[in-house]
């Protein structure tokens, strides 16, 4: 089914409760089915009310109870990582959903999560995954091979991933928010000095710019656009979170971290699917072309478009030899 840029523009109003239900039946299938393969159920949830004993009141609840268990889930995750780390002299700082949860922000509600993300100081490594091996999280079965052990920490910027040995769950310790071997060398020390207490907690989070900037990175810098809808509303709602005084910070803090062009591209982003006006938002014509062939709809162009954005997400990651050395090596992997 191919879309029309108006109907997604409406429905993202709609997911972010700016904007009503369709009122006809063909359009709200059209609008559920896409929240559903963009994995936005539960926001939509948060924002939107149907009638008690429809069909579509109880695929809303069922959001709502599978996102509520998530949102338990990364809470109590979140408190073990907090023990686990306890009388040690290192203070994590949250990363994405669990940052987003502990701030009791609007981009944690209704947002389903798979894991923990933390970021710690490089020099703290060894010794943060030492005591969390203590605790259970043990290297994850897909990456607990010698190749990915050394891969990971030769080049990536966070541990291979660890799985709880009991609980099943999965954290994943940063040490800095992109590769080392990224085409962009965002200043995640920098980022890092200016991370703030949760309250009631001895746990920490990127200040609200910071925030911003650091979803910019993630999902511009990086990423490859596997659920854009749930990665541009995230967007939208911590842009919304922000001061008058922090959006007109966010450029001139953007290009002292060295994180410009993720963040022009985020916000030429919200320009075009949020109507939001924010100054220095831009994005290249091929990046533009490809969100919006994604975004849009569904068939031939979107698997053109889609591979176009894994190939950029690993070309932003890594220098080509490294990459063509990577990818032949996790080939004969799979042979």
């Amino acid at each position: 089914m191919t879309r029309r840029r108006g109907d997604i523009k409406s429905f993202f109003c709609i997911a972010t409760g700016r904007a009503v239900l369709p009122d006809t039946p063909s359009d709200l299938a059209g609008f559920v089915a896409w929240a559903q393969e963009s994995h936005i159920l539960g926001q939509v949830a948060a924002v939107v009310t149907a009638e008690v004993g429809s069909k579509l009141n109880d695929i809303l609840e069922n959001a709502r109870l599978r996102s509520s268990y998530d949102r338990r889930m990364l809470t109590f995750e979140t408190n073990r990582v907090r023990r686990a780390l306890m009388g040690a002299d290192i203070q994590p700082i949250l990363l994405k959903g669990s940052a987003y949860v502990a701030e009791h922000l609007l981009a944690g509600i209704g947002r389903r999560v798979s894991d923990i993300d933390i970021l710690v100081p490089e020099e703290h490594l060894k010794e943060t995954e030492k005591l969390l091996g203590q605790a259970g999280w043990r290297a994850e079965e897909s990456t607990a091979g010698a190749y990915d052990q050394q891969y990971y920490r030769r080049w990536m910027h966070e541990l291979p991933p660890l799985r709880h040995e009991t609980r099943r769950t999965l954290i994943d310790v940063h040490h800095r928010l992109l590769p080392r071997t990224s085409r962009i060398r965002p200043d995640h020390l920098k980022l890092m000095a200016d991370a703030r207490l949760v309250e009631s907690s001895d746990l920490m989070v990127f200040s609200p710019t910071d925030r911003f900037i650091h979803s910019a990175i993630h999902i511009f810098g990086d990423g490859a656009f596997e659920t854009p809808a749930r990665s541009f509303i995230e967007l939208f709602y911590l842009y919304s979170d922000l001061t008058g005084a922090e959006k007109r910070s966010l450029m001139p803090r953007a290009k002292d971290v060295g994180a410009e062009t993720p963040v022009r591209e985020a916000l030429w982003m919200l320009g075009e699917y949020f109507d939001v006006q924010a100054e220095g938002g831009k994005a290249p014509w091929l990046l533009k072309w490809c969100i919006r062939t994604v975004t849009d709809g569904q068939g031939g162009l979107v698997y053109l478009a889609n591979a176009l954005l894994y190939v950029r997400s690993h070309y932003m990651r890594m220098p080509l030899p490294l990459l063509a050395g990577h990818l032949w090596k996790k080939v004969l992997r799979r042979v």
